[in-house]
């Protein structure tokens, strides 16, 4: 496999066509019955440590931020990065779902990605994924908005729009899931699935709704707690209509993070979620009722990519 070296010395995997190279058969499999990999907190991957703390931190971490600044925003900027990779780093590796987080910020009228802090603008990452689809155009991205903070509904608009704009004909409207398969797709020229969670996702036909993802939380911070409710999620399947989201992820609250303050997410829950997931993910098998898309936290380690890419035979 190849690599892509990034200026931090690290190498991540290099993917860029492997929807083109799936099998045959699964040129006519629904894409809910595919293995898909997937970035946690897509846009967690560099943050401004000079800007507030976003609308989504907790009430105590934005009243300890004026408290003390720079001193918590150090600690958050090691408990909000989820990501090594911007989204064409992302793109190239084989990421194709994206979880994206969205909120506006005071004194702008530009939208940025956040978690906790705020992260790169919006419009600017679309555009560089609607690069990476030209390149690539057999190489289809599921986009979905499921955290929206501090929007009104004029700015839901305008995001559906910024949206619609970027990617124009790429984008897929909304079908019945038997039919979105590669061939379809492919021969219409679609390459982009909109998820937006929000009501205004029901006016517009090229817009999915919130409820065609189902994403269950394990919400704890045991390794061995997270794999075993993958294991009951995984044993109870899910719906053949909505794609299915596996987050191999573990979370901590405030309180967690305060009894940990030296460490960070990746040190502290990554290191020790990742690796056990991809294993648990080892022997899964994608189809209906079985494994769809696969999120973890640091995408580009663990041998995740691979696992995933290796469930499609």
């Amino acid at each position: 496999m190849a690599a892509v070296k990034m200026s931090t010395n690290a190498t991540f995997p290099e993917n860029p066509d492997w929807m083109s190279r799936l099998p045959a058969h699964l040129h006519e499999t629904p894409l809910n019955q595919l293995a898909i990999p997937g970035c946690h907190d897509s846009g967690s991957y560099k943050f401004d440590k000079n800007g507030g703390v976003g609308p989504d931190a907790d009430q105590i971490v934005k009243d300890l931020e004026k408290l003390f600044g720079p001193f918590i925003k150090d600690i958050l900027y090691r408990w909000a990065k989820t990501q090594n990779m911007n989204f064409a780093q992302q793109l190239t590796a084989g990421m194709r779902y994206f979880d994206l987080r969205v909120a506006t910020r005071q004194g702008t009228e530009d939208l940025y990605f956040l978690h906790s802090l705020y992260a790169d603008k919006v419009e600017p990452c679309l555009h560089e994924m609607d690069i990476f689809l030209d390149a690539h155009p057999k190489e289809v991205i599921i986009l979905d908005f499921n955290h929206l903070y501090a929007m009104t509904d004029v700015i839901h608009g305008q995001l559906i729009s910024m949206i619609l704009e970027v990617f124009g004909h790429k984008v897929c409207p909304l079908l019945d899931m038997n039919s979105l398969t590669l061939d379809m797709l492919w021969s219409n020229k679609l390459q982009v699935i909109v998820i937006y969670h929000h009501q205004i996702a029901l006016e517009n036909y090229q817009i999915w709704p919130g409820s065609i993802i189902r994403s269950p939380w394990a919400n704890t911070t045991d390794a061995n707690n997270l794999v075993q409710y993958l294991e009951n999620v995984y044993d109870s399947g899910h719906n053949e209509d909505i794609f299915l989201s596996y987050q191999g992820v573990l979370t901590a609250d405030t309180s967690y993070v305060i009894t940990h303050v030296a460490d960070s997410l990746k040190t502290a829950l990554a290191d020790k979620a990742s690796p056990a997931v991809v294993k648990w993910l080892s022997n899964k098998v994608p189809g209906p009722n079985k494994l769809n898309i696969c999120i973890i936290d640091f995408g580009d380690q663990y041998n995740f990519m691979s696992t995933v890419l290796a469930l499609n035979k």
